[in-house]
């Protein structure tokens, strides 16, 4: 079992002539495709979390397999990620069939036995769900939404943009932006070099600044809160406002500032969770920093497909 996370540049999960190689290489392609499956609760890929404890390949089946910070870790934030497991990898053509393994977890087997059959979560838990997940997903998704937003606000304000000019921006800005972080060149529209204004939030906010983007090329910052827009289906206009809140409502200057103080909590909650589970996985498995995976080089997050409730396992 090769459980080493693949390393060098992202790419979409597919060898240049559309097969899997030998198997080092496909599971350097699985390995891409699980940077992709995130943790819905905390926003951050399970490879950079170190939950997933390997991968095994044998011709066209894939086994991947699940550790997490607890026991006791909730059922069904578990099923969410062993169902996404199976949707991210079995997109790869060679694969034929996916099998995802958690272990040391009070409800291993129930998991297990319902992803890997392609089961709802209330199906495979009749006695303790009435209903699947898609609710809860969408809870996950709009915190995502705020706690991408906001390190992409607190990216501009430190960098010298002013409330006007980032509530001026647009999804093509942002576009635009994007690509001249790619290469040389400005920074990009609408960029300020004077103060910016104390209403805005202020580059100096010790509670927020700087400490949100750790981690996260510039790139990458804009790039998730653009995956985190198109999600939310308000991505494609290229001439729509940038910053609206999770309904798609354009930010006014009103609402700003209580908007930024309310999605930077956001955001500080879901960091403090990931380091708590990060520090509690490294202690129950004796794990130091190198047997957890860094971010991909590329660094551009990629939640994918929202959570479905069901997998394409089995």
């Amino acid at each position: 079992m090769d459980g080493s996370p693949a390393q060098g540049p992202e790419m979409d999960g597919v060898s240049p002539d559309g097969h899997g190689g030998t198997p080092a290489e496909r599971v350097r392609e699985v390995f891409r495709q699980l940077d992709r499956v995130y943790d819905p609760e905390l926003d951050e890929p399970l490879t950079q979390l170190g939950f997933i404890g390997g991968v095994e390949v044998d011709g066209g089946t894939v086994v991947v397999h699940l550790r997490l910070p607890t026991f006791w870790c909730a059922a069904n934030f578990a099923y969410m990620m062993a169902s996404d497991i199976c949707d991210r990898v079995g997109v790869l053509p060679w694969v034929e069939r996916v099998e995802v393994r958690l272990a040391d977890h009070f409800f291993a087997d129930e998991i297990n036995q319902g992803v890997n059959r392609g089961l709802p979560f209330h199906q495979a838990f009749p006695d303790l769900a009435t209903a699947g997940l898609e609710e809860l997903a969408e809870a996950f998704r709009i915190k995502a939404f705020l706690r991408r937003q906001e390190r992409l606000v607190r990216w501009l304000l430190d960098r010298g943009w002013n409330q006007e000019a980032i509530l001026r921006l647009r999804v093509g800005d942002l576009v635009q932006l994007q690509d001249e972080l790619a290469g040389p060149g400005p920074a990009g529209p609408g960029r300020q070099d004077r103060a910016v204004p104390e209403a805005a939030g202020g580059a100096g906010d010790p509670a927020t600044t700087g400490a949100s983007n750790r981690g996260m090329g510039d790139g990458a910052v804009v790039g998730a809160y653009l995956e985190a827009l198109r999600e939310r289906g308000f991505g494609d206009e290229l001439g729509a406002p940038a910053l609206v809140d999770p309904l798609g409502e354009p930010l006014t200057r009103e609402r700003f500032p209580s908007h930024l103080h309310d999605a930077a909590r956001t955001r500080l909650a879901m960091e403090f969770n990931a380091a708590f589970c990060a520090g509690l996985l490294r202690t129950r498995y004796g794990l130091g920093e190198r047997d957890i995976a860094p971010p991909s080089p590329a660094g551009t997050p990629d939640r994918g497909v929202p959570h479905r409730g069901t997998s394409s396992c089995g």
